[in-house]
């Protein structure tokens, strides 16, 4: 039991240095992309779904509108925070099954990004260079879907966000407790 909250907060820790860091660059490049780019929030329609990367300005905008993290909705408690993420994962995957759309093979950036009704209103992934390839009009296809029939079942006062990894199969001794 112990080896295993040593394990989720070692993960948890790690997923979050990652928030850190993307943070602190996405910082320096969106004062350059500020200067090309003037997106106001009706230009970003919801749900969407895009790459990580695919258009910085409309990306940097949604960040700023969700800033909160999933570990400050669950009042700092890493434990619930990493339930919650797994069970966000889980989902995908249990929605991939019931579709039958095949994820087996697939290691993803995900970020998504939450109202504070627990509605899903951005999903950004991006394929890691050692996943399955899987084509991109089909993945959108398949996380508009997603987001569209799941919510996240959190409640906040503002929007909020989380970053992370995710290598398809879930295991399911990752998922309980």
């Amino acid at each position: 039991m112990i080896n295993l909250i040593i394990n989720r907060l070692i993960i948890l820790s790690i997923m979050l240095l990652g928030v850190v860091s993307k943070q602190n660059l996405f910082a320096a490049e969106a004062k350059a992309e500020k200067e090309k780019y003037t997106v106001s929030s009706d230009t970003v329609k919801k749900p969407g779904i895009f790459i990580i990367g695919e258009n910085q300005a409309q990306y940097e905008l949604i960040e700023s509108k969700y800033a909160t993290s999933l570990l400050t909705v669950c009042k700092d408690d890493i434990n619930r925070a990493f339930r919650t993420w797994m069970d966000v994962l889980s989902e995908i995957q249990k929605f991939a099954d019931k579709t039958g759309f095949e994820l087996k093979g697939a290691k993803l950036w995900l970020n998504v990004f939450i109202a504070p009704d627990g509605t899903i209103d951005y999903l950004a992934y991006y394929l890691q260079p050692a996943s399955r390839n899987i084509p991109e009009k089909e993945m959108k296809a398949f996380l508009l879907s997603f987001i569209k029939n799941n919510k996240i079942p959190l409640k906040c006062k503002t929007g909020f966000s989380h970053y992370g990894q995710v290598a398809f199969p879930i295991l399911p001794e990752n998922i309980s407790n």
